[in-house]
């Protein structure tokens, strides 16, 4: 079977539907004119992922930076040594962090939960049965039992989590992620986020998505999708449009 190389794949996925959500100029937007961004916070997260999941190639991938002056010449000969190795370098506060997060990552997954990873950072890909759209996904990890996916946050108490999930589309992503499974031959029967602290005590909170969030992605996936094929086969991609702001019953300022 041919190989299908992830990224150049021109699939949707959760992160190029999220843009949908937005509106279908934002998506073709990213998709045509935008750089893709690569901000220091998403740095952090690829290496946190890279250690986690895959840490018998992290230090072919990685390397923290030396202490070195860089304004001499010994300090720049040392730079320039680790440069030409092709790794990608982060700075020595950022590999303690990484590696204290490994630590407890460790010795909650030995205590709390005894998951056992089939698969990690595993690409999917599946055709949409419904829109026929062709969909991707690389899931961070696959159980015999759940779908995983490992966040780094700033606060991981499950409130703020709950928050931050609704906000950037965690749901839609975690209905995807059980889609590929499926469609992959495996059967998963839950999706579970792992959610770890970029600060110290890097304290980790294991929280499983119900059923009614699993519902709400699932019905943002095929909104979205439905709203993807529509422009893609009429090659119209519309902005916002004219909207009106309307108020839930709660959100209404009452007389009584």
């Amino acid at each position: 079977m041919e190989r299908i190389d992830y990224n150049n794949s021109p699939a949707v996925n959760k992160s190029t539907l999220w843009e949908m959500h937005k509106s279908p100029l934002h998506y073709w937007h990213l998709m045509h004119d935008t750089p893709k961004e690569d901000t220091k916070a998403m740095q952090f997260g690829r290496a946190v992922h890279a250690r986690l999941l895959k840490p018998d190639s992290f230090s072919d991938e990685y390397a923290a930076a030396p202490e070195c002056d860089r304004r001499t010449k010994e300090g720049k000969a040392i730079w320039n040594e680790l440069m030409e190795t092709g790794k990608e370098i982060i700075s020595s506060d950022d590999m303690n962090a990484i590696l204290a997060m490994e630590k407890e990552f460790n010795a909650v997954r030995s205590t709390l939960f005894d998951m056992k990873f089939i698969g990690t950072e595993v690409p999917l890909f599946w055709t949409d049965d419904e829109t026929g759209v062709d969909c991707k996904g690389r899931l961070d990890a696959i159980t015999d039992e759940y779908v995983i996916d490992y966040k780094t946050t700033t606060d991981a108490s499950t409130g703020a989590f709950h928050r931050e999930a609704l906000r950037y589309g965690y749901d839609l992503q975690a209905a995807m992620y059980m889609d590929a499974a499926r469609a992959n031959g495996y059967n998963p029967k839950g999706f579970v986020f792992i959610v770890q602290e970029k600060n110290a005590p890097y304290l980790i909170n294991i929280i499983r998505a119900g059923d009614a969030f699993l519902d709400r992605g699932r019905w943002l996936m095929r909104d979205l999708l439905m709203k993807y094929k529509e422009c893609r086969d009429s090659d119209k991609w519309p902005g916002y449009g004219v909207n009106e702001l309307i108020l839930n019953e709660w959100e209404a300022v009452s007389d009584e």
